[in-house]
């Protein structure tokens, strides 16, 4: 039986591959930073693959902190890559929609990259360290992730809205809210990494994950209000330096080479996610 590890284990989607796959955990929560790559070497001895999942993941912090971002997610991925390949191991690498950029249509994997924040750069400059392997390496462009146990520090649009309805509260939306994204649930997510690992590549690869279908922010808001049976109201802000306005996955490329595509709808997502914070709000 085959061993993993997971940098980032006890996050978001980290947390889920290694219960998928009963992987060793590789967290900054537990003093496992990816920047020592001693001890991510000690760690990672004996694995036959690694998911690359830790990282800053927070768009608006990182026009603030580019020097920071820089250092966790590109050196931090630099080193891990080194590892992986003098151990000979495969890494699947959480990548992200945001090298695209803004579009106006589904997005195919070979869509030029305009980036548009410093978090999008530093994911573009990790696939670009992943080229350079002589092991197999695979990265998955995420779309908008969403779902159960989504940490508070790097609360996605859903997480927020959520919270703000089960509590009556205003939901806020930055920009007029016909922003369309592409959500999918983490559940698939780490199932996509699994399905990727388990792919006999030879050379680097890179593949879009997310649900194909999209949805505006706006109809987002309503669906949770709708949801929750909250009485909230929805109140419009300035949009946010490095916000993108359109973004919907193009998948076919998954499905046909992965036999991977997105299992749980968006309402079942949201059913699930919604299910999860009602008493802990």
């Amino acid at each position: 039986m085959k061993k993993y590890i997971v940098t980032g284990g006890q996050g978001f989607i980290g947390s889920k591959i290694v219960k998928k796959v009963d992987a060793r955990s590789y967290d900054l929560k537990s003093g496992q930073d990816v920047l020592d790559q001693g001890s991510f070497k000690a760690a990672s001895a004996g694995c036959d693959g690694v998911f690359h999942c830790a990282a800053k993941i927070s768009v608006p912090e990182s026009v603030k902190q580019k020097d920071e971002y820089y250092k966790n997610n590109v050196l931090g991925t630099k080193l891990v890559a080194q590892v992986a390949e003098q151990n000979n191991q495969k890494i699947v690498f959480s990548s992200s929609a945001a090298v695209y950029g803004d579009t106006s249509a589904a997005i195919t994997e070979n869509f030029e990259f305009c980036p548009k924040s410093p978090y999008a750069e530093n994911k573009i400059d990790g696939e670009e360290i992943l080229k350079k392997l002589k092991t197999p390496a695979i990265a998955l462009r995420y779309f908008n992730v969403y779902g159960p146990g989504q940490s508070d520090a790097y609360a996605g649009v859903i997480t927020a809205f959520i919270k703000k309805a089960l509590k009556n509260e205003d939901i806020v939306i930055y920009g007029d809210g016909q922003q369309v994204r592409d959500f999918v649930f983490v559940d698939d997510v780490a199932e996509a990494n699994i399905v990727a690992m388990n792919y006999d590549n030879k050379i680097f690869d890179v593949f879009n994950i997310g649900s194909g279908e999209e949805t505006t922010i706006n109809d987002l808001a309503k669906k949770i209000i709708t949801l929750t049976k909250s009485v909230s109201k929805i109140k419009y802000m300035p949009a946010r330096e490095g916000d993108i306005l359109y973004s919907l996955a193009n998948v076919s490329k998954a499905k046909n080479v992965l036999g991977w595509s997105a299992k749980f709808s968006l309402d079942e997502g949201l059913k699930k996610t919604v299910a999860s914070y009602d008493f802990v709000v």
